[in-house]
């Protein structure tokens, strides 16, 4: 990242008061009336756009807002007027399609019966035609408590940004001392409900807890977002009927799934159906998909296996792993993923970009492992080790939560983008860590996918406590098809688009600890058009 770049987005961002402290506790969430949690859009289409607000009014009625769209920020030119509604139905949020809108940036606000104003958003259509460049920020896995979000800050006072993504855990579901221990929980990032979210309302306050933000909230006023769910969002490890941090105590887990989803539209301006398809000019088709609760069958237990030596981890692989009925898309997923692959290609769009939720590459686990340990490290990591090490020498990764728990289903997508003749760009989050790896099936390449580190949640390094250069090396040596790697820190990722070339950068923040702007040496990777292998940069 330019020093140049570095200063404007300190400067932006103070005047922007994303640098001054969080405001006392919660307030804003349950006593503050008016508009309480800033504005957002997402959804883009070519001429039209969502736009979101929270406003609670004092009565605690419904309330019908005035929304105007403007092609400047002082509102001198209106392009569009339109109503939205904030009622307890929908807990204070409100959100409206406005159709009809000239390509490019333009400006908006909500406006309550009383004359008080939202702050005032920008956004974005999607462009159309003939395309030069095209620059989408990636972020994943935000856990409020364990520090600031500094890369949501740092990206809000960027101006070579076009659209945001963000591929899931928005938030964490963990009751307050869990997910960090109360011991690891930064002052000031208090969440709300103190109880896990489990029913509605307990996921109605969790998103208004992380939307008090002020760099969150910012980059939602500025930029719009594409944000589809992970586990997080419903609760840890979900699948399509269940999860391993859902209890049979907690209640029907089809209503919880439903309160999620229900709550994550409320908050998030999206399709009505997570995975969809947005063309951007003819440079880009933005492809989302939902690998965790639509299709997904439950993920497999390798432990017994593993605990009963080598020859039953190979039965586990050449058996239940790559079972090819075994499903993480669901077959209607699956095939409207095909058909838009080729539709895109057919279409003239370069690249077929696909923001999904897991990683797509195989993260297996080095025979020197064990030495980046600690001496005192938990037998939790020793163990979990021991097990990445087993599944390794039979050829398998552990993460049986991935892509790499359901091989065969990988298979078939890998095979569809090759016989798209489609230039594929995979992101991914989830793992908390930066990943990039060169997709392969057959024996020829099939696409390249960029996995990005978290904004705040932890990755490697909470357990590993060697040099992040040498496991890099280590990881990198014995993962099949991955070029780079890092375990160590946090941030987001941008991926900017050519006729000729996509390029990712990895952007890393220097620290969560404390409120900053300043980012630490990144790492850039690039793909040129019809290589589908990325090179270093």
């Amino acid at each position: 990242m330019r020093l140049a770049l570095d200063r404007r987005a300190f400067l932006t961002a103070s005047a922007a008061g994303l640098l001054l402290p969080n405001r006392p506790a919660l307030a804003g969430i349950w006593a503050d009336k008016g508009f309480t949690h800033g504005v957002a859009s997402g959804d883009p289409a070519p001429d039209s756009i969502k736009l979101w607000t929270r406003y609670a009014a004092a009565d605690g009625k419904a309330t019908m807002l005035k929304v105007e769209v403007a092609a400047d920020q002082g509102f001198g030119k209106i392009i569009k007027r339109s109503e939205a509604i904030a009622g307890p139905a929908t807990w204070g949020t409100a959100q409206v399609r406005i159709s009809g809108l000239p390509e490019g940036w333009v400006f908006y606000r909500f406006t309550a019966p009383d004359g008080t104003t939202s702050p005032i958003g920008r956004t974005c259509t999607l462009p159309t035609g003939k395309l030069a460049r095209f620059n989408i920020a990636v972020f994943s896995c935000s856990n409020k408590p364990f520090g600031w979000f500094n890369a949501y800050a740092h990206a809000a006072a960027r101006d070579d940004i076009d659209l945001v993504v963000h591929v899931g855990d928005y938030l964490y579901e963990y009751a307050r001392g869990i997910y960090p221990s109360a011991a690891e929980t930064m002052p000031g990032r208090d969440i709300e409900p103190a109880t896990e979210m489990i029913r509605l309302d307990d996921y109605r306050q969790r998103y208004a807890s992380y939307r008090v933000d002020p760099g969150l909230q910012e980059l939602h006023r500025l930029f719009p977002m594409v944000a589809i769910w992970d586990d997080h969002e419903f609760t840890n490890d979900t699948w399509k009927n269940g999860a391993q941090n859902h209890q049979p105590d907690e209640g029907d887990f089809a209503a919880r799934k439903a309160a999620a989803i229900q709550v994550h539209h409320e908050w998030l301006p999206g399709p009505d159906r997570l995975y969809h398809r947005y063309d951007i000019g003819n440079l880009v088709s933005l492809i989302t998909l939902d690998t965790r609760v639509t299709g997904r069958d439950q993920q497999l237990d390798i432990g017994t296996a593993l605990k009963a030596g080598p020859a039953a981890v190979a039965a586990f692989r050449d058996g239940p792993l790559n079972d090819p009925s075994r499903q993480l898309l669901g077959t209607a997923q699956e095939s409207w993923f095909k058909t838009n692959l080729k539709a895109s290609t057919r279409t003239g769009q370069k690249w077929q970009f696909v923001a999904q939720q897991v990683v797509m590459g195989d993260v297996r686990t080095p025979k020197n492992a064990l030495e980046f340990l600690a001496a005192d490290a938990n037998p939790r990591a020793q163990g979990y080790i021991k097990a990445g090490l087993a599944a390794s020498a039979a050829g398998i990764s552990a993460a049986m939560d991935m892509w790499s728990g359901y091989p065969q289903a990988r298979a078939r997508v890998l095979k569809a983008a090759q016989d798209a003749d489609a230039d594929m760009v995979v992101v991914s989050g989830d793992s908390h860590n930066a990943w990039a790896f060169n997709l392969e099936h057959g024996g020829k390449p099939a696409g390249v996918e960029f996995a990005g580190q978290s904004v705040t949640s932890p990755g490697y390094e909470s357990a590993l406590k060697a040099d992040p250069a040498k496991i890099r090396d280590a990881v990198v040596a014995a993962s099949p098809g991955m070029t780079w790697c890092d375990t160590s820190r946090r941030g987001y990722m941008t991926v900017a688009f050519t006729p000729d070339q996509a390029r990712c950068d990895w952007v890393f923040m220097q620290t969560i600890s404390d409120r900053s702007l300043a980012v630490s040496a990144g790492q850039a990777a690039t793909v040129r058009r019809g290589e589908r292998k990325m090179q270093l940069a």
